[in-house]
């Protein structure tokens, strides 16, 4: 099984193919802590060999900076199943995390598993930044 991972501002999954906003980002500023981020997506591309065919449990979990396991809302873990056709296959998942609070600053890191065992880590660092100064102007450029 061949995984590829990213994270992005927000995912979604549409006829086999993965569309993104804000991808490859590595850092979430935060004015204090604790800081809620409106919403972090996961982009997942799950490629399966013939002998792989069948039904698969995905496991998502994220650890603080002291590698405890953070909980999602009422539970531990998040979990989902999807399916792998006969012959080589591709899945392709768009996970979005709507909400989350974290507690301290530092780097955190998603853990993705299937079927028990983990095939890719996502670490990304929450850190407090101080306000921009009044007198910075900030413009984009677009060709």
């Amino acid at each position: 099984m061949e995984v590829e991972a990213f994270l992005a501002d927000s995912v979604q999954a549409a006829g086999g193919k993965l569309h993104a906003l804000g991808i490859g980002w590595r850092v979430i500023q935060a004015p204090a802590i604790p800081a809620r981020h409106d919403r972090i997506g996961i982009g997942l591309i799950v490629r399966t060999a013939p002998d792989e065919a069948g039904q698969h449990t995905l496991t998502l979990s994220l650890l603080d900076p002291e590698g405890a396991d953070r909980a999602f809302g009422a539970g531990g873990p998040l979990q989902a199943t999807f399916s792998s056709p006969a012959g080589q296959g591709t899945a392709t998942l768009a996970l979005n995390l709507d909400g989350i609070v974290f507690e301290t600053e530092g780097d955190h890191t998603f853990v993705v598993a299937i079927d028990g065992a983990a095939v890719t880590r996502l670490s990304f660092r929450v850190q407090t930044t101080p306000e921009p100064p009044v007198s910075e102007f900030r413009t984009g450029v677009y060709l």
